[in-house]
């Protein structure tokens, strides 16, 4: 892990990104003191669902459709 005091990080910004584009983390200091870190975004691929079909897979079944159910609580109220 590298580190930055923050007058040398604003000064060089574009080169410490060239280093985290690597895959390189770098400490961002204020007077010897962590402040902040810089790092690599998270892959693509790390997304809860891939699409609406892996959703639609994950919730539970209901005994009646959603429009049975309307239907059935019509034919109550008459």
């Amino acid at each position: 892990m590298k580190f930055a005091g923050i007058r040398d990080a604003g000064q060089n910004l574009s080169a410490l990104i060239e280093e985290v584009r690597k895959g390189h983390e770098i400490t961002i200091t204020d007077r010897g003191r962590a402040v902040a870190r810089l790092v690599p975004p998270l892959p693509e691929k790390s997304k809860p669902f891939r699409g609406r079909s892996a959703f639609r897979l994950k919730m539970p079944r209901l005994k009646a459709s959603l429009s049975q159910a309307v239907i059935d609580g019509r034919e109550e109220r008459i």
